[in-house]
């Protein structure tokens, strides 16, 4: 197993001081204050006891009212699992559902912690194509194309990381009968689900409400700058959870109490934080769209997620030569395409989830170092 492309760049450039960081999906926003209030009274009044394995009932009460909401998704207490984020919750999901010499579809460009969670589980990534020249979109022929008689599970990841892609209604329709049609499990990474920069996006369980083989994740992280609270959480079919529930309990136990705690406070308090957020991204979107249009270095522009791809080929190096020349000599870090996959083997990931000046400048300086080199 391979360390992750986006954490090797990310630790050099903290030895780096003065580094301007383009590299991480680190929301520079601050946790709301009720949020941090909550966690702080948590302590305060001793809640820092085990808690069930799949959390508070009371917190996922309230995850039922948020999925309805939020993604038009019906669900119940005993069908959410919670889980040290996002990424727990996937890795639980995982190792509930395969086998050893099991294949799992990704998307590439796609996180690359799905393909490292593959090894310990003695299972095996294919990659279906997301093509820069179609908006990174999935080329659901070609992905048809490498389903086998070992494929378990097909991954979704919408609004995307690293690309910032949303998809249609109607891809995401495609994606569902494709997995109907060959017994899979369909797993929908839904982990940026209220960032949405343009238009709208459409759940797979919302699409596909009785189909008891599509999974959702979701985490506090992104949505309310909770990256260090370690919360996620998955929806799924109470069989699903139950097995999932017997993973995390041999691996966790249960998410701390006083972040499920705080994670409470974020449901049920004023919402005007997000809004607050995801204004701040559309409009650094922008920005960096302008600037990548006149340096003609636009790939794609992002419908979600904080990420945008830019095309670095000019330049004429590879993208992780390129990461690491860039971060050497100009002093701004960027994630390598091939941190992603192959698909974007001649692109960076900017995050956008950095403020505004140092957009300005880093993407600045990063037109300026492409067109030097050619």
């Amino acid at each position: 197993m391979a360390h992750s492309g986006i954490r090797e760049i990310a630790n050099e450039a903290v030895r780096r001081p003065g580094t301007i960081r383009l590299d991480v999906g680190q929301p520079d926003f601050p946790t709301p204050q009720h949020v941090k209030d909550a966690g702080k009274r948590a302590i305060d009044e001793n809640k820092t006891f085990y808690t069930h394995t799949q959390g508070l009932l009371s917190l996922r009460e309230k995850l039922v009212d948020k999925l309805a909401r939020v993604n038009g998704i019906a669900s119940s207490p005993e069908r959410i699992a919670s889980a040290p984020g996002g990424v727990g919750a996937i890795a639980a999901m995982f190792a509930a559902v395969l086998e050893g010499g099991d294949e799992v579809l990704l998307p590439d460009p796609g996180w690359p912690n799905y393909r490292m969670m593959l090894p310990w589980l003695g299972a095996r990534g294919v990659y279906y194509p997301c093509p820069p020249a179609s908006g990174f979109q999935p080329d659901l022929e070609a992905l048809e194309h490498l389903i086998t008689p070992r494929t378990r599970i097909l991954v979704v990841n919408s609004p995307n990381n690293p690309t910032g892609a949303v998809y249609p209604t109607a891809t995401i329709g495609a994606m569902i009968q494709l997995a109907q049609r060959h017994n899979l499990w369909l797993l929908s990474d839904e982990c940026y689900d209220q960032i949405v920069l343009d238009g709208t996006w459409t759940s797979p369980a919302h699409l596909a409400p009785d189909d008891p083989r599509i999974a959702t994740a979701f985490t506090f992280s992104k949505t309310y700058s909770m990256t260090g609270w370690r919360l996620g959480y998955l929806t799924g079919s109470g069989e699903l959870i139950d097995t999932m529930t017997k993973v995390l309990e041999s691996n966790s136990s249960c998410v701390s109490t006083i972040t499920q705690v705080a994670a409470e406070a974020a449901l049920v308090g004023p919402q005007d934080c997000v809004t607050d957020m995801v204004t701040s991204y559309r409009r650094r979107r922008d920005l960096v769209v302008d600037i990548l249009k006149e340096a003609e270095l636009l790939i794609a522009e992002p419908s979600g997620a904080f990420y945008i791809m830019v095309d670095v080929s000019p330049a004429g190096l590879p993208s992780r030569d390129f990461a690491f020349t860039f971060l050497r000599e100009r002093g701004v870090s960027v994630a390598p395409g091939t941190a992603f996959g192959e698909v974007a083997g001649g692109a960076v990931r900017i995050s956008l989830a950095s403020s505004d000046s140092d957009l300005r400048a880093g993407v600045g300086r990063l037109a300026e170092f492409v067109h030097g080199r050619t």
